[in-house]
């Protein structure tokens, strides 16, 4: 009953977000078109990146530990306070690091080196960013969760009205504040929240070294999360610019970019969900009990999905977007049976994030990322076009997702190690 109501909630705050997405989507598709798309994709890369990144990656660490740390709210208001230091740390230290190279960042993503106004802009956003992970961590962590459904609907109703204004009155500066407003005004009410809490009250501005080496782990982990496959979706989307054209790439950023809008539903109620519940479990045989559940709940849904889009796939697409993105049809149905098997891979990666596993986190986003390149490079110049990349990716999702189902039944087998034991 209670993953019913969280699934409720997140599918309340999901609906918010998923609608200002695609709104922004649509509009900028309106206004500028495929070409345009492709200009601004890699731009909507960077910021999905920093929805998650921002303060250094540690929004699934907080959860988990908080959860862990029920009932001790000293011991609670000690590790949040060394995960705002560790956050605003590295905040400040991107925004250095994005100064200095701010040329080298614009040429990367817009293959021009004359875009540094909007890295600018950015790199401002993502401190804003990072204070909106820290707060709905911990609110998260502290297992209230409707706050949450809270805090991203009022944001994203604030970045509606000033996507809405930003893309018809102020040309391309208009777009790049549109594509950032959902990630930077969920702050506004987070924060709000935040200040008035007794947790909040309890904080101090102190960094505790055992809590920082704790953090450092799911920091390596999304980091090296951007290391490989948001990075090599730009590098990708920078190969089909060049053997395809603009146009073509903004219609392979219009598959992505509807992918990754229905995906962060799922991620969203994995991490606020799933992750603390099996954080807490210790007893192999309940945490496979849940990881089978997940599965066949997770695996239903999105399968019935992918049955609906594909009967009314143009009328969505011309609903979500403009006709002009009609020919993305066939790429997007294909797409989704790549994020199938994503999905349920990425259930087996939520447990080894809950074990804070480095290691195995690290091989399995290098796995995913190396053969997401080899086939993809192979593929596009094999099929002449998109086709070739979109297949590359449904080929490497499932790799991926039939290596990590084997790996997890094995270890997690009655005859095996405990999963502490095996020095994830």
């Amino acid at each position: 009953m209670k993953a019913l109501k969280v699934a409720g909630l997140t599918a309340i705050a999901y609906l918010s977000k998923l609608l200002v997405s695609l709104f922004i989507i649509k509009e900028i598709s309106l206004t500028h078109g495929p070409a345009g798309l492709g200009l601004f994709g890699n731009f909507m890369t960077l910021v999905s990146l920093a929805s998650t990144l921002a303060g250094g990656g540690i929004l699934s660490g907080v959860i988990k530990y908080l959860a862990e740390y029920t009932g001790l709210l000293a011991r609670q208001a000690s590790f949040a306070g060394s995960a705002l230091v560790y956050s605003l740390f590295f905040a400040l230290l991107v925004l250095g690091i994005g100064v200095y190279f701010v040329d080298a960042i614009s040429l990367a993503i817009f293959m021009k080196p004359n875009y540094q106004t909007y890295i600018y802009f950015f790199l401002l956003g993502q401190l804003f960013v990072s204070l909106s992970n820290f707060s709905f961590s911990v609110a998260n962590g502290l297992g209230k969760n409707n706050l949450y459904t809270l805090f991203l609907f009022i944001g994203n109703l604030i970045a509606f009205i000033v996507a809405f204004y930003g893309i018809h009155y102020f040309g391309t500066w208009g777009a790049v504040v549109a594509i950032m407003a959902p990630t930077i005004f969920p702050v506004i009410p987070a924060l709000c929240y935040a200040l008035s809490q007794r947790l909040f009250k309890q904080i101090r501005f102190n960094m505790v070294l055992s809590d920082a080496r704790l953090l450092s782990k799911f920091s390596a982990m999304r980091f090296f999360s951007v290391l490989c496959m948001p990075v090599v979706e730009i590098m990708i989307t920078n190969q089909i610019k060049q053997s395809l054209g603009l146009e073509s790439a903004g219609l392979w950023q219009a598959v992505t970019k509807l992918s990754m809008a229905y995906l962060s539903f799922y991620t969203m109620f994995l991490t606020f969900y799933f992750l603390p519940l099996v954080s807490s479990l210790l007893p192999k045989k309940q945490i496979v009990k849940e990881v089978n559940k997940m599965m066949a709940v997770i695996g239903s849904s999105f399968a019935l999905m992918i049955i609906v889009f594909w009967i009314f796939k143009d009328l969505i697409i011309r609903l979500v977007l403009s006709e002009q993105f009609l020919p993305m049809a066939d790429l997007m149905g294909l797409q989704m049976i790549g994020d199938f098997f994503k999905l349920l891979g990425s259930i087996i990666g939520f447990v080894v994030v809950s074990k804070a596993a480095l290691k195995w986190y690290l091989l399995g986003e290098a796995f995913q990322g190396i053969l997401f390149v080899g086939l993809s490079h192979y593929l596009l110049s094999y099929f002449s076009g998109l086709q070739g990349v979109v297949g590359a990716y449904v080929l490497t999702c499932v790799a991926y997702c039939l290596l990590s189902v084997i790996l997890f039944f094995y270890f997690f087998s009655e005859k095996s190690h405990s999963i502490e034991a095996v020095n994830y």
